[in-house]
């Protein structure tokens, strides 16, 4: 699939459009082409180059939701049992982003196991993307957390990842995104690896 990559190489083929002498020096043409694609979004500013590679869950695990969650009820619903956070999301797309409310790490890693059908026929949209983001000390600003965007393959199959690098005690939430206009996806996640039951909801948060 490798969306990203196909705008990387349209940003050189501009750049390599352009006169030798605006484009010759090596330097100015990376960052010519890392500008594009972050002002495109596949980049987030300040960010690593790396995190234009794709990151693939791999098939496994499971999702059962706990007796009594109504998976249906809204667009989003949450709970937490134990060190388990369960989210059912429904018609989640480019303009509905799913976001849970902050929970705290438990240790410096997460297990995220998701599934999720679509009904695009398109094969550019059979994921469904996973990400955490951090909440600062002022409790007010959120920053993403760099290299944490999980790609899932939507077609009802149960896929994990392993999240790495975070911080014990810190409150993060997962944002799940999907890039298609016109289609949805329907799904759930299991967030394993919480140090609480508590969640946080922060009303009028910025980002960092």
């Amino acid at each position: 699939m490798k969306r990203t990559r196909s705008w990387i190489a349209l940003a050189l083929a501009l750049c390599l459009a352009l006169p030798l002498t605006a484009c010759s020096p090596k330097e100015t043409m990376k960052n010519m082409i890392v500008g594009a694609v972050t002002a495109l979004g596949f980049i987030e500013e300040g960010s690593d180059e790396d995190e234009a590679t794709e990151i693939l869950a791999e098939a496994g695990g499971d999702v059962t939701f706990p007796e009594g969650m109504d998976p249906t009820e809204s667009r989003l619903v949450t709970r937490v049992e134990g060190d388990t956070l369960y989210v059912a999301f429904n018609s989640i797309n480019i303009n509905r982003t799913g976001n849970t409310d902050y929970f705290i790490a438990g240790s410096d890693s997460l297990t995220i196991t998701g599934y999720a059908t679509t009904e695009s026929p398109n094969e550019n949209y059979q994921t469904f993307k996973v990400a955490l983001w951090e909440l600062n000390d002022d409790q007010v600003k959120t920053s993403y957390v760099t290299g944490s965007t999980v790609y899932y393959t939507a077609d009802g199959t149960c896929y994990s990842y392993t999240i790495t690098g975070l911080t014990p005690g810190r409150q993060y939430k997962a944002t799940i995104s999907y890039d298609s206009v016109s289609y949805y996806v329907t799904g759930g996640l299991k967030v394993v690896g919480l140090g609480s039951e508590e969640l946080t909801a922060v009303e009028g948060e910025e980002t960092a």
